[in-house]
């Protein structure tokens, strides 16, 4: 079964419901734990998958650990998907839901790659510019990648915008391959 498709379907009905009792907010919050517990949690992801442990097990594990977390929609939403059988889901769905959450509220999340990690001074001006650039609210996540050597890395959506070192040397090793340094008749 494809697991983006059911988690849209699911995300798509939770935001719904969570939309029409006016807990929008709640219920992103929650699936921001939701999906930050099983992203940390190896333990949690390979319980909700196991087809061994029965329902009943599962569904009390999810109660301990969400039940005084989570709004009661959410807590209603996670017992749902253990009783159709659908806990393999939730990690999905909840990220799904995040996204369904962002482009309701016109937030893009831009991932911003270079060498060091960015000062604020640095995270305001690209904040800035894209936010110009783009007509949405900015979530800026700052990543690590020595492999750049200078410069930076932005992607959202399905942009990229590549101002760093490792791409101009890249471009000049593809020039310097095209010169060809043999002169006929010599």
């Amino acid at each position: 079964m494809n697991v983006s498709l059911v988690a849209e379907r699911y995300a798509k009905a939770l935001f719904e419901l969570a939309l029409e009792k006016g807990a929008v907010e709640e219920v992103y919050h929650d699936s921001l734990l939701i999906s930050k517990t099983c992203k940390e949690s190896k333990e949690l992801r390979l319980l909700l998958k196991s087809p061994i442990i029965n329902s009943g097990k599962k569904l009390t594990i999810l109660q301990e650990i969400f039940g005084r977390e989570v709004n009661k929609i959410t807590m209603t939403y996670l017992l749902i998907m253990v009783r159709k059988n659908r806990e393999a889901f939730v990690s999905a769905i909840a990220k799904q839901y995040v996204e369904l959450y962002q482009a309701y509220r016109n937030i893009l999340t831009v991932h911003f790659s270079s060498p060091v990690l960015p000062d604020a001074e640095t995270r305001a001006r690209v904040i800035e510019l894209m936010k110009n650039f783009t007509q949405s609210d900015i979530d800026l996540k700052a990543e690590i990648d020595q492999s750049l050597i200078g410069g930076f890395v932005l992607n959202w959506d399905d942009k990229q915008y590549d101002a760093s070192i490792r791409r101009e040397i890249d471009n000049m090793r593809n020039a310097m391959a095209k010169v060809n340094l043999y002169k006929k008749g010599f």
